[in-house]
């Protein structure tokens, strides 16, 4: 008794935080089948095998006494993309770069190059009000952040509340339409005053 197929995984269940959830890569990292033994399955190595697919962030195993297997999956939360040259790589909010490379970036991303911070979202949330006209962005050693506009400004923020230089920007965009210009860069890192360098 029990060696028979009854003693085996009957279905697998995956269960996912996000709409746009694909379980193929969670099942071939299981690799489950007909064939393996309900009461062999150590879902702790199992539990771990899911966790190294790339975009999954939490995973919790269980097994049920009819020999199904739910698994729950966390997708990370998604909200930039970092560009290495070559590919572009999906970010979380803590700055983790998930490692399914993508040819193009999705559009209206926002792009992130060079090193990152541990944490992306008091940027990401600084800058939305001008995402519209953003290229991308890139931290200046590890203290700074500059913005590359779509139409070729870059703007240098300072080190310290990055979030009035910015805003200082919206309302000059708003009023003079000041990144339509033949602008080539915009220094926002003395507080007192700003310093605009035109195109040849």
């Amino acid at each position: 008794m029990g060696r028979g197929p009854i003693s085996n995984v009957k279905h697998i269940h995956i269960i996912s935080n996000s709409p746009d959830f694909n379980p193929e890569p969670i099942k071939m990292a299981l690799g489950i089948t007909g064939e393996t033994s309900i009461r062999k399955l150590d879902l702790r190595t199992k539990n771990k095998n899911v966790l190294t697919v790339p975009d999954i962030k939490k995973s919790a195993t269980r097994r049920l006494p009819n020999g199904d297997i739910i698994i729950k999956t966390e997708k990370y939360d998604v909200v930039a993309m970092w560009f290495d040259g070559v590919f572009y790589y999906p970010l979380s909010s803590n700055g983790k770069k998930i490692d399914t490379p993508l040819e193009k970036r999705n559009e209206n991303a926002l792009v992130f190059r060079g090193e990152l911070p541990n944490n992306l979202t008091d940027i990401i949330n600084n800058v939305s009000v001008l995402s519209e006209y953003i290229d991308y962005l890139d931290m200046i050693e590890s203290r700074r952040w500059n913005i590359h506009t779509k139409n070729g400004i870059t703007i240098y923020l300072p080190e310290t509340n990055p979030e009035i230089a910015i805003n200082k920007i919206n309302i000059l965009n708003k009023t003079h339409n000041l990144l339509s210009k033949n602008i080539d860069i915009i220094d926002m890192r003395d507080n007192a005053r700003i310093l605009v360098k035109t195109k040849k």
